[in-house]
């Protein structure tokens, strides 16, 4: 799947908390993607990174959730830019940690942190679409309960799909980290799953780095934070 640039309007711009921004993006001629994978901002010589939040379902649209904050000058510019234009310019798709790379076989753990969820989002959403029988678990951990920002959308999938469970673990209430948590969890079969890693690139080493010490091999981990790493 070759990259494409293209167009696309400003939907809709809508908080989700304080202090994170669900962007709804409607491009003048859809690229496909897959569940997972992220797209570009052209901002003149600035490339700003964001995951796809939504699946691929028939939309032909891209959802973005951003944390927004007055001290990060590219997203100042961004909301500027936005404002005054009512579109922008994207290239897409990149990133190969989807669900077509896992094993169709095998159960699955997803490990978020704060915006990190937003992949996970259009995973999950795809798994749900298609009722995947493979059973999926979250481990979704953040800084503040703000930061849990689709709580009672991930609460509600928890409550209607049995396949699925939800653990949420708030970094200021406990020292124990999600890698910590997943390996507590399924310390007698932790060797059956395969894991995606989520958010900020210093949590998705920190995470691989104890899991793997931990027995966890790391061909069951998948995260494009990886390929950036190498480069």
């Amino acid at each position: 799947m070759s990259e494409e640039t293209v167009l696309a309007q400003v939907k809709k711009v809508s908080p989700l908390t304080d202090s994170i921004v669900r962007l709804v993006l409607a491009p003048e001629h859809f690229v496909s993607y897959q569940a997972g994978q992220y797209l570009q901002i052209l901002l003149g010589a600035e490339v700003l990174n964001f995951s796809i939040a939504n699946a691929p379902l028939g939309t032909h649209e891209y959802e973005l959730h951003i944390r927004h904050s007055r001290n990060n000058p590219y997203h100042q510019h961004l909301f500027t830019h936005i404002k005054e234009q009512g579109n922008v310019s994207l290239r897409l798709p990149f990133g190969e940690c989807t669900l077509e790379r896992l094993d169709p076989q095998r159960p699955i753990i997803f490990i978020a942190a704060g915006t990190g969820f937003a992949p996970v989002n259009g995973m999950i959403e795809q798994l749900l679409a298609f009722d995947d029988p493979r059973p999926f678990e979250l481990f979704w951990g953040a800084r503040s309960q703000g930061d849990f920002y689709l709580d009672a959308k991930v609460k509600s999938w928890e409550d209607h799909v049995l396949r699925f469970k939800y653990c949420s673990l708030l970094s200021v209430e406990s020292k124990e980290s999600l890698a910590a948590l997943v390996l507590r969890k399924h310390a007698r079969d932790i060797e059956d799953w395969q894991m995606v890693i989520s958010g900020p690139f210093d949590m998705v080493y920190s995470t691989r780095d104890t899991l793997v010490n931990n027995g966890v091999s790391a061909a069951s981990l998948f995260s494009d934070a990886f390929s950036f790493e190498s480069k």
